[in-house]
């Protein structure tokens, strides 16, 4: 496929929020054309004033319209808001990629009617913006990875839904590392014992590190933990004195209760 081509594709953004805004901006920045993109969100105040202030306020849309007009449709809202929008009747052909943690293609599927669902779990929308973003995705499909070339995703396919877990943990490893020190011992076994079968989960550890800020520490944790979120679980269970290896076992229980 050429960019050009590529190019043609309506895309809807369900959900505006921080990773929504984060792809639309650098699919922007990519040159993709601004007419090209609709999206939709929950009438929040606050995801209004970031939209303008991102110039983004004239691609705002309503879901009907959105899923009628477009050819790909992203979905960046919360899991627990999902079921909320309601079933979307999609043609079957139309490719839905899914940016939300714990709901399972099999849901998606039938809540869109889709049966072109492909899953992506990329680390935190900061990432996505300065073009060093870690993801997996499953499965494999030639037009969503053009599309995570296109954002510049450093992405692997993995060949198990079940392991897109480990992929949301992977996401929130930059904030835990602000908490523990990813060169100890204990950390590095904690994570060879935590990456189990998924041998990609201590490759992928690794470039996390270099996702962890040098300054502003406490900020960028306070950001990319999403209140009652996974992340937020995993700094809860390592300030109360638990292992690494517990704490992100923490995560992946909090995760399983989202979904």
């Amino acid at each position: 496929m050429i960019k050009e081509d590529f190019f043609k594709n309506k895309i809807g953004v369900i959900g505006a929020g921080n990773i929504g805004r984060s792809v639309i901006l650098k699919l922007l920045e990519k040159g993709y054309p601004y007419d090209n993109i609709q999206l939709s969100y929950n009438g929040s105040i606050f995801t209004f004033s970031a939209l303008f202030d991102d110039n983004l306020v004239d691609m705002i849309s309503d879901n009907s319209r959105l899923v009628k007009d477009s050819s790909i449709i992203l979905l960046s809202v919360p899991p627990q808001s999902f079921e909320k929008i309601g079933d979307f009747g999609l043609d079957k052909d139309t490719l839905v990629i899914s940016f939300m943690a714990g709901i399972s293609i099999d849901k998606i599927k039938k809540q869109t009617n889709s049966e072109n669902v492909v899953r992506v779990i990329p680390t935190g929308p900061d990432t996505i913006k300065n073009s060093c973003a870690i993801a997996g995705t499953y499965p494999g499909n030639d037009v969503a990875d053009f599309l995570f070339d296109l954002l510049d995703f450093d992405y692997y396919v993995i060949d198990n839904e079940d392991k897109m877990d480990y992929m949301v943990i992977a996401g929130c490893l930059p904030a835990v590392y602000c908490r523990v020190d990813p060169h100890s011992n204990e950390s590095i076994r904690d994570i060879q014992r935590f990456a189990g079968d998924f041998d990609e989960f201590i490759e992928i550890s690794k470039k996390a590190e270099k996702l962890v800020p040098t300054d502003n520490i406490d900020e960028f944790v306070k950001q990319v933990s999403t209140p009652g979120g996974v992340t937020e679980a995993i700094i809860s269970s390592l300030d109360q004195g638990n292992s690494l290896y517990d704490s992100l076992m923490t995560g992946i229980k909090r995760n399983n209760e989202l979904s």
